[in-house]
């Protein structure tokens, strides 16, 4: 991989898809303008409400959304995401998708998420993601660009470690998890599972998130994260809106990979296998 600043672009989410693609493009104007060659945006990144609405708003991948991406990345010369929108589905039920364009504009691909959040904390969150999304059916891929190997995951996943395991071993350098996070489930797990991905893989991991609320009960935890491949946080946001930077060390995914090297070791059979297995 090369050395470069990569930037992430928290935004808080308004009932105005258009307003919230406006504060995204403002945040890569400003990641630009201050060098940042990888720009990227949060899981459902101009939606904010309930998630039964998101039918409505979904688009065809390629489409016009996908097109105005293209322009914003093209007009600022970055590699960029702008996190995930809903891509037209089954039955009226939309995937959540993953896109990233290159600094030409090109859509270099996209990824539909996966493993769709459920979580039930009495009192405090019941959710299930799997009543509104369709999840998608292809593994999560790693992409090549002139930056480096970018694998992908997005918000649930990263609770999936074999979902990272299997990207860096596919030769992912960079993980990119644009997410939604809720604040107790972030409060709770958030940085030390960013942490853990990163170290388990030897990996960059760039974790942008979604602050405010989400409707009514939901609040979303902020804290976008980059975190290096040996486990050290490079940035991190706060709970407002913010774009954070970081340089990303060509020399430190060495290093790390180097000190220990487990994702080495794997690849080639190494590992104890499980005797209960």
């Amino acid at each position: 991989m090369e050395t470069f600043t990569a930037a992430l672009v928290q935004i808080e989410g308004t009932a105005d898809p258009e307003e919230n693609l406006r504060r995204l493009e403002r945040g890569v104007r400003e990641a630009a303008g201050r060098g940042a060659r990888l720009v990227c945006g949060p899981e459902y990144v101009y939606f904010s409400g309930d998630v039964r609405a998101l039918g409505r708003l979904a688009t065809p991948v390629p489409g016009p959304l996908t097109d105005r991406f293209a322009s914003i990345a093209r007009a600022h010369g970055v590699h960029f995401s702008p996190g995930t929108i809903p891509e037209c589905g089954r039955g009226g039920r939309p995937y959540n998708t993953f896109l990233l364009f290159g600094p030409d504009g090109s859509l270099i691909g996209a990824y539909r998420k996966r493993h769709l959040f459920r979580a039930d904390i009495p009192g405090v969150l019941t959710a299930d993601e799997r009543d509104d999304i369709s999840p998608g059916d292809a593994p999560a891929p790693v992409f090549r660009t002139a930056l480096g190997g970018i694998g992908v995951g997005i918000c649930y996943d990263l609770r999936f470690p074999e979902q990272f395991l299997r990207l860096a071993l596919d030769g992912a350098e960079i993980l990119l998890l644009p997410s939604a996070v809720t604040k107790p489930t972030g409060e709770a797990h958030w940085r030390l599972l960013c942490r853990a991905r990163a170290v388990e893989t030897g990996c960059f991991l760039l974790g942008p998130n979604r602050t405010g609320r989400c409707g009514p009960d939901t609040e979303r935890y902020g804290h976008s994260i980059i975190v290096d491949p040996w486990g050290g946080v490079l940035a991190e946001a706060g709970e407002g809106e913010e774009v954070v930077f970081a340089e990303l060390r060509a020399a430190a995914l060495g290093e790390a990979r180097g000190r220990m090297r487990s994702i080495e070791h794997r690849a080639a059979g190494d590992s104890v296998p499980d005797p209960a297995a």
